[in-house]
């Protein structure tokens, strides 16, 4: 069976209670978040192109009638897991240059540009990699104004959610108390009080 077919049809995102980020850069941590079920034991995969495709269109951020060429694919998410690899930065990981470096190539590929009229970075491509290119020039900004350094990775080690730490001390640890941090305490709770042997 093709891992293709493997996954459960899209959509497959729903509300979970995590803090969503300020403005534009929603659509950053929404793109980063994003990932795919297996049909078979609904464990967390990395996106596949439908999904991409899917959630481009639904942003508004790709024409309805462009499909993701499997090549754009993999452009896109080898630059999606270069930001993730910046969300770990914000957690204590060691800076990765060849993350920077992705990212850095990827600016040009999409020829972003300044625009000083409303203070954002916008790409000068159009299509698929403009729509990526959006999401870069979002990043940037975010990286300027300090924003971006409020992203975490849910410490749930079966999710993939990154989510806007809104704490005032920056220790936020789960996506959502409802569902990720909640399934934690339990555990936690089961492990502390389970019988000895």
């Amino acid at each position: 069976m093709d891992d293709m077919d493997e996954r459960l049809p899209q959509p497959v995102h729903g509300e979970r209670g995590e803090a969503h980020a300020p403005g534009e850069l929603e659509l950053v941590r929404s793109f980063l978040s994003l990932h795919d079920h297996s049909a078979i034991d609904n464990s967390t995969l990395q996106p596949g192109p439908a999904t991409v495709g899917w959630w481009l269109r639904t942003e508004e951020l790709l024409p309805a009638n462009i499909e993701v060429a499997e090549e754009d694919f993999s452009w896109a998410i080898a630059i999606r897991d270069a930001l993730v690899d910046k969300v770990r930065g914000n957690m204590g990981a060691p800076p990765n240059t060849d993350a920077d470096l992705r990212l850095n190539t990827a600016a040009v590929e999409t020829g972003l540009r300044p625009r000083f009229d409303d203070h954002r970075l916008v790409p000068t491509v159009d299509g698929f990699r403009g729509a990526i290119g959006r999401l870069l020039g979002v990043a940037f900004m975010a990286e300027l104004d300090g924003s971006w350094h409020r992203f975490r990775l849910c410490a749930d080690p079966t999710c993939t959610t990154v989510f806007y730490d809104r704490s005032k001390n920056h220790s936020a640890k789960w996506c959502s108390m409802q569902t990720c941090g909640n399934r934690n305490k339990v555990r936690a709770f089961r492990e502390r009080h389970a019988p000895t042997a």
